[in-house]
C-alpha cells in the first residue's frame, strides 16, 4: 500500500484490527468497530479526494462485504439492544482498565496501552444517536490523557501517578468504590479477557 493511503486510513486502521480480534468472541464489537472503521474512512477520503483517496476508498468498499456478513451473523437484533450491547461492553472495558491501573503492582506500557484502545472504544459510541453523552466525551478525555502521561512517566523512569489526579478526594473514593463494586454484567454479550487483544503495532499512544 502506498504512503499516501496509509496516512489516509492511519486513524481506522486499529477499528479493522479489533474487528477481527473479537470476531469470534464478541461479534457485535466486531462489526461496530469495522462499521466505524469504513464509515469514517470513507469520510477522510471523501475529504482528501486524489488518487490516494480513491485507492484507499476502493479498499474501504471492498470491507463492505464482510460487514454485511457479520450483520447477518448476528441476527435480527434491534438498533436501541445493539446500543445496549455495545455502551455496556464499553463501560466494562473502561472499568476493568481504571481498575487494572490503580490496584496493578506496577504500572507498564500494558496499562497505557489499555487505556488508548479503552479510548477508541468510547469512540464508537458516536454510532448511535444520544449515546456520546458529556460523561463519556469526559471518560475519553481521561483516557487519552491517562495513555500519554503513563507512557511519559515511564520514558523518564517514574511510576505514574494513579487514579484521576484531578478528582476531589470524594469523588476519587467514589471512583474507586464504583471500579470495585458496579462492573456492569453483560450475560447476553460475553467480554473477552483484555489481555486476547494485542494493540494494533507497537507504537506509543499520542
Amino acid at each position: 500500500m502506498a504512503d499516501g493511503q496509509k496516512s489516509l486510513i492511519a486513524p481506522i486502521k486499529c477499528y479493522l484490527t479489533y474487528a477481527e480480534q473479537m470476531r469470534e468472541s464478541v461479534p457485535i464489537m466486531a462489526y461496530h468497530c469495522k462499521f466505524y472503521a469504513v464509515k469514517k474512512g470513507l469520510a477522510i477520503c471523501g475529504a482528501n479526494p486524489g488518487p490516494d483517496a480513491n485507492k484507499a476508498k476502493s479498499l474501504l468498499i471492498q470491507e463492505l462485504g464482510a460487514l454485511e456478513q457479520m450483520k447477518a451473523a448476528m441476527g435480527d437484533v434491534k438498533q436501541e439492544d445493539l446500543k445496549f450491547h455495545v455502551e455496556n461492553f464499553v463501560m466494562s472495558v473502561f472499568a476493568q482498565t481504571d481498575k487494572d491501573e490503580r490496584t496493578v503492582e506496577t504500572i507498564t506500557k500494558k496499562n497505557a496501552m489499555d487505556f488508548k484502545r479503552t479510548g477508541d472504544f468510547i469512540v464508537l459510541l458516536e454510532i448511535f444517536d444520544g449515546a456520546m453523552t458529556p460523561e463519556w466525551t469526559d471518560r475519553k478525555k481521561y483516557c487519552t490523557y491517562k495513555a500519554g502521561t503513563i507512557m511519559k512517566a515511564l520514558k523518564t523512569g517514574t511510576q505514574p501517578e494513579r487514579g484521576n489526579p484531578f478528582a476531589p478526594d470524594e469523588e476519587e473514593k467514589k471512583e474507586e468504590e464504583a471500579v470495585a463494586f458496579d462492573m456492569p454484567d453483560i450475560p447476553s454479550a460475553p467480554i473477552a479477557p483484555l489481555n486476547n487483544f494485542e494493540q494494533p503495532g507497537d507504537q506509543d499512544p499520542n
